[in-house]
Parts: C-alpha cells; structure tokens; sequence
C-alpha cells in the first residue's frame, strides 16, 4: 500500500542494488504464480486473512482477486481524464471494503458484492499513501505537503494531522479506525490518536521513514528508513523490539506484513527480494527472489504487498503484474 512517487518507482527497478544475506535459506521458485495484470501495476494490497488482493494495473482498472481460486472477481475504475488511472488501494483489515485512488479522487467498494460505496475528491496534494479500517468506518491519506488526513466516513468528521510538516510516506490505521501511524521526510515514525490528534509514540531513525505498519492487534509496530534502518516496536512502552539484520547500506523496504501470531514480519523491497523474519531478534528466516515479466530484459520488480494466507504460506504481489505464494517455512525449532 506504499506509494512511492511514480517516476521513483521505475528508478528503483533499474538502479537499487540487491540486498544479500548469509546465512538465510534462499529459493526463488513459488508454490504458484499468476498473472494479475495484462501489463504491470502501480500499487497492490493483500488482504488480512490472504484470500484476496487489490491490483492497480497500469492500464487504469483495479482488479479483486479470489487468490484461492485465481479468480478476478471485480474491476473497478474511475473516470479520468490522465494518461495514470489508479495509483494507490488499500483493502480493510476486516476485508469488508476496499479504497481505490487516481491522482484526483478516491474510491470506497464494497468487497462481498463489488459494489461502490462513494466517491471522494483528494486534498490538491500529492497522495503519497492511503489505508481504510474496518467496514470502510474512517478513511486516512497521507500527502506530500506534510498532512494526515483522517476521515470518518459515518460521521463526516475531517482532522488534519500536521505534526510532521515534511512530506508523508507511508501511513497505516488500526482495524477500529482511531489509532495511526505515519513516517515522514522528517525521520520520524508517529503513532497517533485520531480522536485528539495526540502523538502516542514517537520513533525517530537516522533517514527519511518511507514504510510504516501496524499488527492487527495492535501490540506491536514497523517503521523502516531509506538507510537499512528497520525497526519492530512495543506500541505499549514505546520501545524497540528489535531491528532488521539488513546489510548496511542504502536499501529501501516497499512492504511488511506481521504474522497473525505476531512471531514474524514479512517484507518486500524494490529489489525482488521477499524476505520472512523473526520479530524477537530481527533475524531473517528465509529469502524469496519474486518474479518478472520478461526475464530477458535487465527489469526488476517492486514487491507493493506481502501477506500470509490460512496455511501460513506467504503472499506477494508485485509490479510485474505477478501474484506468487511461496512454501510456508516450519520455525516450531
């Protein structure tokens, strides 16, 4: 659900160097892969529960899928008039509802009959990142002039959050809707309450903060810099879990997931890499090498969203168009 702004995307498919540990198993062959976009994608979401995924295609459509099955079950639009359609989704924690966004206006879909529910203008910022909670309740948008924007969808209620004052990156919202967490060009993390706007928790890195995340139950938090700095929270006394054993240099994260058991984080980079890690110490357990379209040509591919599905095997969908799961790894050792 990050969204990097898109000229930087292609610059990172071609220039990031890959990320490469000792010491962690590696396998680049998928249980299975299919194509979810006739082309390539601009963003993606995997649900909560990892039956489902929301692909923005370069092609402007965004298209729900059955992953269990590999069935498209809707596609969504906007009317729009720019050659970029749908830039940014996010799916509800709940998996009740879904949000789409082009560069002018967002909207809210109902998951179980593909229905829309709304549609909204965005603020005249950049949108960098949006998320939906729970029955589609409260809607957030972060953007590059440094704003949060919380909406509440029942009440109409609108608070602006201008703590950072530097351009947003990356936000993600509690299933109940009330808490927030949002990284910024400011190097820092911010947990926040929607209600009073209060800061939380405040978590500081020594580089721009470009991926947040939250675990469902909201035990702990995920906040990674742009210079190999990624960090796992105790939301509860503020302080650090552990940091991501990543080599030590400039490398970037597009995407984390905590397992349900809150014992793993899954993460996705620019680079192709998908790689399981221990919560308790930070160490990785297993690295995945995703998929691209044309192997013939010297691409890359950007990993928008990782997840886990019932059986524990893990989820990607990445730019390529590529939805790929990958064998569950046994850590019961």
């Amino acid at each position: 659900m990050i969204r990097i702004l898109i000229d930087m995307k292609f610059f990172f498919l071609i220039l990031l160097p890959l990320l490469i540990l000792t010491g962690c198993e590696r396998n680049s062959i998928p249980l299975s892969q299919a194509k979810h976009s006739a082309v390539a994608t601009y963003d993606a979401d995997i649900s909560d529960d990892g039956k489902y995924s929301l692909v923005a295609s370069v092609n402007h459509d965004a298209g729900y899928w059955d992953l269990e099955n590999d069935v498209l079950l809707y596609s969504w639009s906007h009317s729009t008039e720019t050659d970029i359609g749908i830039i940014a989704v996010d799916i509800s924690p709940d998996g009740t509802r879904a949000v789409t966004a082009t560069e002018t206006d967002m909207a809210v879909w109902d998951t179980s009959t593909g229905k829309n529910m709304g549609f909204y203008s965005l603020p005249e910022s950049d949108l960098r990142d949006l998320a939906i909670s729970d029955r589609g309740d409260a809607l957030i948008m972060g953007l590059g002039d440094g704003r949060v924007i919380h909406l509440n969808l029942l009440s109409g209620r609108r608070l602006e959050f201008l703590a950072h004052g530097e351009a947003i990156n990356s936000i993600d919202i509690s299933p109940n809707g009330r808490y927030v967490i949002s990284g910024a060009n400011d190097y820092r993390a911010l947990l926040w309450d929607s209600k009073s706007g209060q800061i939380i928790q405040q978590w500081k890195h020594n580089s721009r903060v470009t991926l947040v995340a939250l675990s469902r139950d909201g035990s702990r938090a995920f906040s990674a810099g742009n210079k190999a700095n990624a960090m796992i929270w105790d939301i509860q006394t503020g302080k650090r879990v552990s940091e991501l054993d990543l080599a030590k240099r400039q490398y970037v994260l597009s995407s984390a997931r905590f397992s349900p058991d809150n014992l793993q984080i899954l993460t996705g980079a620019p680079s192709q890499q998908l790689i399981l890690w221990k919560v308790a110490d930070g160490m990785a357990i297993k690295q995945f090498r995703v998929g691209t379209r044309n192997t013939n040509r010297p691409t890359g591919a950007i990993i928008y969203a990782v997840g886990f599905n019932g059986e524990g095997d893990l989820l990607s969908e990445s730019s390529a168009g590529l939805g790929e799961k990958w064998l569950a790894v046994d850590t019961s050792d």
